[in-house]
């Protein structure tokens, strides 16, 4: 049997579970939220926050299990091979779902057919941070002095078409200087390495790299968000810094797999949506720089369709 033909009698055999008793038995144990990044970087610190609000509206623990690597499509393809039956979810976003299926095409898009949208969950505004030692202390020096080096400046990233990585594909289409990228495993991970001098610049969501520019031991360069950001007030917008267009974030959002019954996939949206609505959620998501979303399923594929279409001239075919 084809693992196409695997998958449709899975889905198949989901469909009693549809019924009006499962929906409103629906959940008797505890939830898995997959997230495709490590321990310590925004899409953890915001899947955390989000699960254990939303475990409280729907009665149920989740527990966040985080599957690393191929940015994001290892956590995707470990949700869309689950059984469809509400108890494994899918933290993930455009760049996780929808970017790296453009870019991927093949195994990568099929995995994406199988993940159904349910609603966006958040979006936290990247920073672009250096090293004080660079000797730059504002985007239009940061970029000259790349210009002259010509592709030697070094940039971490978690993974090819990742959020970040899509903020430093756009600086160089933007200023037309030339960075060569360093992997790892998470965006703590690619901070990390900017304060050790492993490489010189980092995109990275707000509340990655707050506390260094703080300290002092990263240089804020620029928030790409057309305005400043409270957590970071000295830190000027894209549009203050001269690069309007510089606008970029961490957008996440909430997946099932494709043949979860409807009525479960309602009751995960009303509870997630509960939990983004609630005041306590929303102040503890702003503290890491982050706005909360909410929604539906159309407002989600509509957000993926309008982030394919800005991302596709500049990461298909994209290797690195």
């Amino acid at each position: 049997m084809t693992l196409i033909a695997r998958r449709a009698l899975l889905a198949a055999s989901a469909l009693p579970l549809a019924g009006p008793a499962f929906a409103q038995a629906y959940p008797t144990r505890p939830l898995r939220l997959i997230v495709g990044f490590g321990a310590g970087g925004i899409s953890d610190l915001v899947a955390r926050l989000v699960a254990e609000a939303a475990g409280q509206a729907i009665g149920q623990s989740i527990i966040v299990e985080n599957r690393t690597g191929a940015g994001g499509t290892i956590a995707a393809e470990a949700a869309a091979r689950a059984t469809p039956d509400g108890y494994t979810l899918l933290f993930g976003g455009p760049s996780l779902f929808a970017i790296n299926a453009v870019m991927m095409g093949g195994s990568v898009a099929d995995t994406a057919k199988e993940l159904a949208p349910v609603l966006p969950l958040a979006s936290t505004p990247h920073v672009l941070v250096v090293r004080p030692q660079l000797g730059v202390t504002d985007l239009a020096g940061f970029v000259a002095r790349a210009r002259q080096r010509n592709g030697e400046m070094t940039w971490s990233t978690a993974g090819v078409g990742t959020s970040p990585h899509q903020t430093m594909v756009l600086l160089q289409s933007l200023s037309g200087a030339r960075f060569t990228p360093v992997h790892y495993r998470s965006g703590a991970a690619g901070v990390q390495a900017v304060l050790s001098g492993e490489v010189d610049v980092t995109a990275e969501a707000t509340a990655v790299v707050v506390e260094h520019i703080r300290a002092g031991t990263l240089v804020g360069l620029v928030a790409a968000a057309p305005e400043r950001l409270d957590l970071l007030p000295n830190v000027p917008s894209s549009k203050e810094a001269g690069m309007a267009e510089l606008e970029n974030g961490s957008l996440s959002a909430l997946l099932v797999p494709r043949a979860t019954p409807q009525p479960v996939r309602d009751k995960l949206r009303e509870a997630f949506g509960t939990a983004l609505a609630s005041a306590t959620l929303r102040q503890r998501l702003a503290q890491q720089g982050t706005f909360a979303l909410g929604g539906d399923a159309a407002a989600l594929e509509g957000m993926i369709a309008t982030e394919v279409a800005k991302w596709r001239p500049l990461l298909a075919g994209l290797a690195g």
